[in-house]
């Protein structure tokens, strides 16, 4: 009971001051009060999941589902501007051209020229109508900003754990069940939402349905192999290791989906350019890491000083996510290869002896890492999920999700677990969620699709961690 009423005073805090509120001098006093409550909302689904031994990752998005629906069902207009901020910014950029006063051209636009759901017009509407719409916009737009800060940080983690002298060393075991683990899920989750999903209605979309069936999150299963003292097993190098390059494919492939989205049609000229880019900048990455890096440093040194260890790799990771977005991929890929391309021994004379470049990044993506995944359960219409049609297709597709990855470990020698191997690929995880974010943010996924995406997420990271220790124990008893 006492747990009930502190939730409830929170959404209640939540909802009076993300509405018209007491004024303030600071500008910025809202997103202060946003993030603390976004925080302590992390922390409480971290704990939860703890409580049920699942993936942290998976107690921050479904705390942000329950509060984001709790919050939109109040009509709360910090929520309701996150969860349309995409719609929104067309709006505004469409009516600015339009001669009549905003709040008329906004209700012409939305009811004429859009295909939301009536519902979502209404909201939409209310909202953008409002006397503090334009307070609303800005600060969504603020807390969105720690959120993309966020999932920047979390890529440039996932970068740091992996060199690129360690990826050639993957050899060739690796890269084969990586190689599949990415075309068999994209494959089939291309098919059956092209064929067998109603709402699917172009073929841009299914594409990048199938994409985001490509991703695995490296954290989950290292999590399990690592509690479970597995961490020395063949089968835990080989996943880890596939895990790694299938992310970098993943990206890849994400750069060059969203590409094709976005230009609104699929040519083979517009797929061989994202791909030259895609891997141009890769190119450019492992020339700066073996011939310029370490120079920059030194030149930037000179300006920071004692600083350099911790100023350096912030401001690589925001120069790379920038060149990324600059030449058309996804800010994460620059953010990924910023962690890729820094070690700690390029900053042995700007470090104390026993400081790491992950030690570092750490606390701050332990901050903003969750407010992304909150904020991602913000955008869930959680009203999707009564809907039949979106629960049979997220069944469906994470049985597809399940069985491309297993397909990945099928034609590995005999000497290997190849259900542990293909089980370790299953989750989805934070990397589903990012390739969600995406889709969401490029208009290729609406609210429906989105929950869609959600439940795979979901049931994936759910059924792994249990399938996991069961197959571990099974491959102990053996030995």
């Amino acid at each position: 009971m006492k747990a009930k009423f502190l939730i409830l005073a929170t959404l209640s805090t939540i909802s009076t001051f993300a509405s018209e509120g007491g004024e303030h001098e600071n500008p910025f006093s809202k997103e202060f009060l946003a993030m603390f409550f976004i925080l302590i909302a992390a922390v409480l689904g971290r704990f939860i999941a703890r409580r049920f031994k699942q993936s942290e990752v998976l107690g921050e998005l479904i705390i942000g589902i329950a509060l984001g629906a709790a919050l939109f069902s109040m009509n709360n207009r910090l929520v309701t501007t996150i969860r349309y901020q995409n719609e929104m910014r067309e709006i505004i950029t469409a009516t600015s051209e339009l001669e009549a006063e905003f709040d008329d051209a906004v209700v012409q636009y939305v009811r004429n020229e859009t295909e939301l759901p009536e519902d979502a017009q209404d909201r939409i509407i209310s909202t953008m109508t409002s006397d503090n719409f334009v307070n609303s916009f800005l600060n969504a737009n603020y807390t969105l900003l720690f959120s993309s800060l966020g999932v920047l940080l979390l890529l440039f983690m996932v970068g740091l754990e992996v060199s690129t002298a360690e990826m050639i060393k993957m050899g060739s075991v690796s890269f084969s069940v990586a190689t599949l683990g990415v075309v068999f899920p994209f494959v089939l989750g291309y098919l059956v939402a092209a064929f067998l999903i109603p709402s699917v209605e172009s073929q841009n979309v299914a594409i990048f349905i199938g994409a985001t069936l490509a991703a695995t999150s490296i954290g989950i299963t290292a999590r399990v192999f690592k509690d479970a003292k597995a961490l020395d097993f063949k089968e835990s190098k080989l996943v880890l290791g596939a895990a790694v390059i299938d992310d970098i494919m993943g990206l890849v492939l994400l750069a060059v989906v969203s590409g094709l989205v976005t230009s609104g049609s699929i040519d083979f000229t517009d797929v061989v350019v994202i791909v030259a880019k895609a891997l141009g900048f890769l190119v450019f990455v492992f020339l700066s890491e073996r011939y310029f890096l370490r120079h920059v440093i030194q030149f930037f040194a000179f300006f920071a000083g004692k600083n350099t260890f911790l100023l350096f790799p912030f401001t690589l990771l925001l120069l790379f996510a920038w060149l990324a977005s600059a030449i058309g991929l996804a800010p994460i890929v620059g953010a990924f290869c910023a962690g890729l391309v820094l070690k700690d021994e390029l900053f042995k004379p700007f470090k104390k002896k026993d400081q790491s470049l992950e030690d570092l990044i750490a606390p701050l993506e332990g901050i903003f890492a969750p407010v992304f995944f909150v904020l991602m359960g913000f955008q869930v219409d959680i009203m999707a999920f009564g809907n039949l049609d979106v629960l049979w297709a997220g069944l469906l597709l994470t049985v597809v999700a399940i069985a491309g990855k297993m397909l990945a470990s099928v034609f590995l020698p005999k000497t290997y677990d190849r259900l542990l191997v293909g089980i370790g690929l299953v989750p989805r995880g934070e990397v589903g969620l990012i390739f969600a974010s995406i889709g969401k943010a490029v208009g290729v996924l609406n609210d429906e699709l989105f929950a869609v995406v959600i439940i795979v997420v979901i049931l994936t990271t759910l059924v792994t961690p249990p399938m996991l220790n069961v197959r571990l124990r099974k491959l102990v008893a053996s030995k």
